[in-house]
């Protein structure tokens, strides 16, 4: 099971591959660098708080939680997940609907978060 996220240009790609396809319901996700309003690094536990309903995808309490969910405290708006035993999670929160949030282990989450704020960062200078 391997992920990828590539800043290129003005978005936000993450690229699946072996199972972790068919148990996120995605191989592709892309989400516009303007439309993202966050980027941080948390505790599963902290996160796994507002996991709502399965939409579809597995779940499997303490295990797993992947694919689409929607969000306990946000109602009408789903979030992406892929999330296994990890402690901490990457978190990108959206303006969007779906994906409103996405939840992600990886294996450098400071890093990959990093990134992305300093790509966000540099969007906003004139």
């Amino acid at each position: 099971m391997s992920i990828e996220i590539d800043l290129s240009g003005s978005q936000v790609e993450v690229r699946l591959g072996g199972g972790d396809v068919a148990l996120c319901l995605a191989r592709t996700l892309r989400v516009p660098l303007a439309s993202i309003t966050g980027v941080r690094v948390e505790p599963t536990a902290d996160a796994r708080k507002e996991l709502g309903w399965r939409i579809g995808g597995g779940y499997f309490p303490g295990l797993f939680a992947t694919g689409w969910f929607t969000w306990r405290s946000r109602r009408g708006f789903r979030q992406w997940w892929r999330v296994y035993r990890g402690d901490r999670v990457l978190v990108i929160d959206t303006e969007r609907r779906s994906p409103a949030r996405l939840v992600m282990q990886v294996a450098d989450p400071d890093g990959v978060a990093s990134r992305l704020d300093a790509a966000l960062r540099g969007r906003a200078r004139p």
